[in-house]
């Protein structure tokens, strides 16, 4: 909370403006007048003084370092004042003895500005201004009624000083105690604007949706996250029937009717712990898991009704994904490691050296390859659960490198019936990993001619975005495709496509998240695009001077 305060502290010009200045202009009027009504005052000593005192005290509020008019040192320029007045006053007494109530003026000063010690200086301020005249003309004070004169100026300005000076403790002690209650209410509103303020960035902070509807139903408050949701799941929660036409069980197929979806069941006051529901059509489903709560005051009387959604998709994905990953495993490592056994087995029971001559070469040509076979299973393997990558950035030429990879490729391509065609921008600059990305390349290119029919293509371009700051790495080709849910999980470390497993292509689904976490550790981003029998294609968008990143925290590649 910012600490304003509710009055400004006087400065020294204000000081000046409203107490010394009224007090000079009252001198002057007064010694002009008297020095036209009689001349011979203007060369009276006493009354030059009285006059060049103030002048003099008013010059200090001209000084450079003036804040210590403001400190209890401050106090000087009244007393001036008063000495200048008591020398007026003596030499002006015969003419205009009502003189002295200009004193009213230094004296306020004391009164307002000091502490009640100071008072005894208004008192003696007074008997000076009265006692002087006397002084000057060496009369003593002989009869009652001198004394009364002595002593009814310093009375009565120090009682008036003490009226002034009781009143400012008083208004200082009001304005204290207003400055309180306004900070304390300026306090209170802040908290309350911070409390509001913390909900709203709660709320919008969890990753889960969550919305509050009123007593009748209505939708009073939902994070950034419900109105987002609201996009993924068909359906708006702030407008009625708050429900959707696709929404199905944990089994995904069994649809649930509108009444016995999640909101409309949690307004009509049903308790919901941990429910578990698929949005949207088959192959492009998300599932949500929701909970709802009543709010009710403290004698009873319902507020209205809290949901709360979370997307859990990729919880769910991911078992599955689990499920499918040990089988995978299980059946991708079994068959070599039959093989290996059983040769090996066979090479101990004919006990020969020259397997040739024994006729054991195939057998073990057979360990070989499935050896390799193995190695690479476990490499990838390795490959896949490192959590750390480490580039090597330098300036190389994409479209060069990219040309290179594909060389490599196109033996494969052509054993497999798939035709492979490159196109490349000119000049297509970029600081990278070369071997990182040719891998990248390597594993898009495998998968692509793996996935496509003898007859298909497979084309790779290389260019520069609009803008000049990145490049793209385009491979598309003529392949199976995949659904919308393979898509989005195509990433995934050990996923395979279900038209993968169905056609039991070897492979254990680390080729693309390895990809995946090469083009994330450079800053890009990896896109694709796939329609079921009209193939797919997959972009790299590779920022052309890379920032520096910390290392990825996906996969470390040791290759």
């Amino acid at each position: 909370m910012s600490e304003r305060p509710m009055w400004k502290p006087m400065r020294p010009e204000e000081l000046f403006s409203r107490l010394q200045l009224p007090f000079v202009a009252g001198v002057t009027f007064v010694v002009i007048a008297a020095g036209l009504a009689v001349p011979s005052l203007w060369s009276a000593g006493p009354v030059l003084a009285g006059v060049g005192l103030p002048y003099a005290a008013s010059a200090f509020f001209l000084l450079p370092q003036r804040a210590w008019l403001l400190t209890p040192w401050g106090i000087v320029v009244p007393l001036v004042d008063i000495v200048a007045l008591a020398l007026l006053r003596a030499s002006l007494f015969p003419y205009i003895p009502t003189v002295g109530v200009l004193c009213l003026m230094p004296f306020a000063w004391i009164a307002l500005r000091y502490r009640w010690q100071a008072l005894a200086l208004v008192f003696l301020g007074g008997l000076l201004i009265s006692a002087l005249p006397l002084l000057l003309q060496v009369e003593s004070v002989s009869t009652p009624l001198m004394v009364l004169n002595l002593l009814t100026l310093p009375f009565l300005t120090t009682g008036i000083s003490v009226g002034i000076h009781l009143a400012v403790r008083s208004f200082r002690r009001s304005r204290q105690e207003v400055e309180d209650a306004a900070r304390r209410l300026q306090a209170n509103l802040e908290q309350s604007r911070d409390d509001e303020m913390v909900l709203r960035t709660v709320l919008d902070t969890v990753n889960g949706a969550v919305a509050f509807y009123n007593a009748e139903g209505r939708p009073v408050l939902a994070n950034r996250a419900a109105h987002k949701l609201t996009g993924v799941v068909g359906f708006r929660f702030d407008e009625a029937p708050y429900a959707g036409p696709h929404v199905f069980k944990a089994d995904r197929k069994t649809p649930v009717p509108c009444a016995e979806q999640i909101i409309p069941r949690a307004l009509r006051g049903d308790a919901i712990r941990n429910h578990l529901e698929w949005f949207g059509q088959p192959g492009d489903q998300v599932a949500i898991l929701s909970s709802s709560g009543r709010v009710h005051r403290s004698n009873g009387e319902l507020l209205g009704t809290v949901v709360a959604a979370y997307d859990v998709t990729d919880l769910a994905d991911a078992i599955e994904a689990r499920e499918e990953f040990l089988t995978t495993v299980s059946h991708e490592l079994r068959t070599p490691l039959t093989s290996v056994v059983g040769y090996a087995e066979q090479v101990i029971d004919i006990l020969g050296e020259d397997a040739e001559r024994l006729g054991i070469g195939t057998a073990l040509g057979a360990i070989s390859r499935n050896s390799e076979v193995l190695l690479e299973r476990v490499s990838q393997l390795l490959t896949a659960g490192n959590k750390k990558m480490v580039l090597a950035p330098t300036v190389v030429d994409v479209a060069e490198l990219v040309e290179e990879t594909v060389a490599v490729m196109v033996p494969l391509a052509r054993q497999a019936g798939v035709a492979l065609s490159l196109e490349c921008d000119e000049n297509v600059i970029a600081e990278l990993d070369a071997r990182r990305i040719e891998q990248a390349v390597e594993n898009l290119l495998t998968n692509a001619v793996k996935f496509t029919p003898s007859g298909g293509s497979v084309s790779v371009r290389v260019t520069h975005v609009a803008d000049g700051d990145q490049v793209r790495i385009a491979i598309s080709d003529t392949g199976m495709g995949m659904t919308a849910d393979d898509a989005r999980r195509v990433f995934d470390r050990y996923y395979r496509a279900t038209a993968v497993r169905k056609n039991a292509v070897q492979g254990i689904g680390v080729g693309l998240s390895i990809v995946k976490s090469i083009v994330s550790a450079h800053a890009g981003d990896v896109g694709i695009e796939s329609e079921p029998g009209e193939g797919t294609t997959i972009t790299l968008c590779l920022p052309r001077m890379r920032e520096p990143v910390a290392p990825a925290e996906d996969f470390a590649l040791s290759a």
